[in-house]
Order: structure tokens, then C-alpha cells, then sequence
């Protein structure tokens, strides 16, 4: 009977708090933007990017080539893309001007120019249409790609290489590291210091945002009660452990709604600006712009289930720490001391993710990887990674687990102990001294009683 007197009123906690939350307008019009704001982004990218538009049907019907090099593109390169089919490839020497003129009398026409670059190095391909043009940008711009297309494969014939022969050449070998010992097992499937890196960077951001939110949330929520004295009309209808349990949940439900709202709309934005490209687009940005090879990672839907089964964790430990510090928050004023040791809480683990790669050795992976602060930026990342096997990890997990618990229960009785206090921040050792003293005097209470 004792577990559920504790968590009595839990759920009433979770819906008044939720209800009260969304009732606000502001709140509703955050969400509101937010979600408009996910939506545009990707077609805000693609434009201020400058990515073209692929078209599916052309409007030239003639194409003036002048080709410079040694490489003679025929019709058939051209026509090999269906869209270009019926387009008449006409070969001239004309000039600029010439072109210029040409151009701007035929509507209808547009024109290829492809030269030797100037340092000697490749070659440049420029495609023009005419200022009256029924040609777009976009159309010009395909065709562009088309040509390039066709002068690799005119490339190709004068060498006589076959299509077997270009994949081979073109063929990548993926490097790995891994001590002997690895390697006679059969598992040398780490990936490189850079990529581990830049996962631990991205994954520690993701735990370091998740926490900083339930931050204040969380300060916000254990404060409600003491500021407006409403604390002794509740404590006859819930208990204290159930009310705080109650609001992380709320803040919890918060944070985890507004995340939802920004991935549709994030994924909805992805579906307008490149609808049917899958994911290629993305992995290209993450291989050009973020130095990220994803090809050597361990992806796949468990990975990604398995990723939020760690992200919660982290979260939930985060939620529960954050919980006991804004339990000793009394006034507004003291959340600017109490959030310090959060913060340091959250930096030292994000700082020691970040670090870790550099050291490249297994023993300071697998250390951070299980001890509770460092544990939840550093796991996931390492074995993804490969730098820590399955055991580890789910040793990792399990500690994770235990951790959350202990904090979890830690704050129900912190909260329960300052709910009704009204001084200054206490130190950890004034804490735990406040604790040991409240468990012993309940302690007494309950053989005076059974007495």
C-alpha cells in the first residue's frame, strides 16, 4: 500500500498542469509559429542555397554546341536522357556574339559552350538562352547536367573504358582502426576520430538542448506551489512525491510535444523541397558541409529505436536532478544559484564527450561510457562508433537505468522535504544533512506509533 499512497494524485498533478499550460494563448501561438517555421525552412534553404528545380519536360528544341575539346559528344548522349529526346543538336564554331544573336532569335533555342579550363585542369561548361527565352533557368540547368553527363561519357570512348573498368577505378576502401586483438575476432569496425567526433558532438548537443529545457522547465514547475501558497490546500489531496512526479511528467509531455511538433513540420518542410529524393540529400549534407561519413556507421531502425530508448534516459536523469535542485529553489531569485549546478552538472558530461575521441583509447572509452555523468553523452555515440562493444553498452544502460531511478526517488523525498521550506539554497552537505535528519525523525514517528 505504500507505493501507491506515494504516488497519489499523480496523474490529476499531470493533466491540471498540462491544461493549465496549454490554456495560455502565448503558449498556443509558440506552437503555432514553431510549426509554420519547421515547415518553410527547407524550402528556405533550397532557395537561399540556389539548388535548382529538376524538370520534367523541356522547352528547347535546338541546341547550338560548340565544343573546344578533344572529345566529341554526339546526339545520342544527349538524347539518352528522355527529356532531351527531340532536341536537335546542332555542332557550329560561331563566336559569343554569334551565339548572342542566334539565341535571341530563336526562342526556342538554347546553346552549349565547352571549353578547356584555364588553369588546365577539367573543363568548363556553360549553357545560355536567350533573354526572350521560352527556356527557365531550371530547364537550362538540367540541361547542363545532361551535357556534363555526355561529356563524361565521350570522355570514356576515347579511352575505351569499360563501365566495369570505371567502377573499379572509382571504387572507395573504407579505412578502420582497431587493435590486434580486434582484428583477430573478426570486430575491427570502428570508424574514424573525425566522425566520432562529430557524433559525439551532435548526439551531446541533442542531450545538452533536451536538458537545458528541462531545466526551466522543471525550476519553473517546483516553484509554483511556494510562490503562490498554495502548497498546504494540495498537500490534502496529493502527495508530495506524486505532485512533483506529476509536473516532470507535465514538463516532460512539454518538451516532448514541441519536439514532435518541429520534426512533422521538419519532415513535411524536407517532403516540399525535395519530394522523391529520399534521404540522399541528407546524407549529402551531412558528408559535404558537416565532414560526417555516415557510410561506416551501424545504422538501422533499431539503432534509431535504441537511440531514443538513450535519449529518454538521458533525459529522464537530467529531468530528476534538475528536480531535487529546484526543490530547494524557495523565490524566483534562487534559481540563478541553483541553476549553476545544473548547468556544471550537464557541462562536465557534454565537455567530457567532447574530449573523448581525442584520447582514442579504449580504457577512457569505456570509463566514460559507465560512469553515470559521462555515460549519458558518451554510450550511444561509442557504440555506434564502434569503439565499445554490446556488453559494455548494456552495462551502460543499465547503469543509466539505476541512475534515473535513484535520482528519481532522491527527488520525490528532496521535494517532499523542502516543499514547505522557505530559506536560502541549501549546500549538498546541508542537504543530506536535512535529509538524514527528516528520515530519522520519520523514522521515530512510525515505532512511536507502532509503540
Amino acid at each position: 500500500m505504500k507505493k501507491p499512497e506515494t504516488l497519489r494524485g499523480t496523474g490529476t498533478v499531470f493533466r491540471y498542469t498540462l491544461a493549465q499550460h496549454y490554456k495560455t494563448m502565448s503558449v498556443r501561438i509558440f506552437l503555432i509559429v514553431l510549426f509554420v517555421l519547421a515547415i518553410a525552412s527547407f524550402p528556405i534553404i533550397k532557395a537561399v542555397s540556389g539548388d535548382k528545380q529538376e524538370v520534367t519536360e523541356t522547352s528547347v528544341t535546338r541546341l547550338y554546341l560548340r565544343n573546344e575539346t578533344p572529345f566529341a559528344l554526339t546526339a545520342d548522349d544527349i538524347h539518352s536522357d528522355s527529356r532531351y529526346k527531340d532536341v536537335e543538336l546542332t555542332p557550329t564554331e560561331a563566336d559569343d556574339t554569334a551565339l548572342a544573336k542566334l539565341l535571341n532569335e530563336e526562342e526556342s533555342a538554347a546553346a552549349a559552350v565547352i571549353a578547356p579550363a584555364e588553369n588546365g585542369m577539367g573543363f568548363t561548361l556553360n549553357t545560355y538562352f536567350g533573354e526572350q527565352s521560352k527556356i527557365g533557368y531550371d530547364d537550362a540547368s538540367t540541361l547542363a547536367d545532361v551535357l556534363e553527363d555526355g561529356l563524361h561519357e565521350a570522355m570514356l570512348r576515347s579511352l575505351n573504358v569499360t563501365a566495369e573498368q570505371e567502377v573499379t577505378v572509382r571504387c572507395r576502401a573504407m579505412a578502420q582502426v582497431a587493435t590486434v586483438t580486434d582484428y583477430l575476432r573478426g570486430t575491427s569496425v570502428e570508424t574514424d576520430t573525425g566522425t566520432h567526433a562529430m557524433i559525439n558532438l551532435v548526439y551531446s548537443y541533442i542531450v545538452l538542448i533536451l536538458s537545458a529545457l528541462s531545466m526551466s522547465y522543471i525550476f519553473q514547475l517546483c516553484m509554483e506551489e511556494k510562490v503562490s501558497k498554495l502548497v498546504e490546500s494540495l498537500l490534502v489531496s496529493v502527495s508530495p512525491t506524486a505532485l512533483l512526479i506529476g509536473k516532470i511528467l507535465a514538463a516532460s509531455c512539454m518538451i516532448f510535444l514541441g519536439i514532435g511538433i518541429d520534426a512533422i513540420g521538419l519532415v513535411i518542410s524536407y517532403q516540399i523541397a525535395y519530394s522523391g529524393s529520399g534521404t540522399g540529400i541528407l546524407a549529402m549534407i551531412f558528408e559535404k558541409f558537416m565532414g560526417l561519413s555516415i557510410s561506416g556507421l551501424h545504422l538501422s531502425i533499431g539503432m534509431l529505436l535504441l537511440a531514443v530508448l538513450c535519449i529518454l534516459l538521458a533525459y529522464a536523469i537530467c529531468a530528476a536532478f534538475s528536480g531535487i535542485v529546484g526543490s530547494c529553489c524557495s523565490k524566483t531569485e534562487d534559481t540563478q544559484q541553483a541553476s549553476l549546478a545544473v548547468v556544471m552538472f550537464i557541462m562536465i558530461g557534454y565537455l567530457a564527450a567532447s574530449l573523448t575521441p581525442a584520447a582514442e583509447s579504449d580504457a577512457v572509452n569505456i570509463f566514460c561510457a559507465l560512469f553515470p555523468l559521462t555515460s549519458i553523452f558518451t554510450a550511444l555515440p561509442n557504440f555506434i562508433c564502434g569503439k565499445i562493444g554490446l556488453p559494455v553498452f548494456a552495462l551502460a544502460l543499465l547503469i543509466q537505468a539505476v541512475t534515473a531511478f535513484l535520482l528519481a526517488r532522491l527527488a520525490g523525498a528532496v521535494y517532499r522535504m523542502m516543499l514547505l521550506y522557505r530559506g536560502n539554497v541549501p549546500k549538498p552537505r546541508e542537504l543530506f544533512r536535512m535529509l538524514r535528519e527528516n528520515r530519522a525523525s520519520a523514522k521515530g514517528k512510525e515505532d512511536a506509533h507502532e509503540g
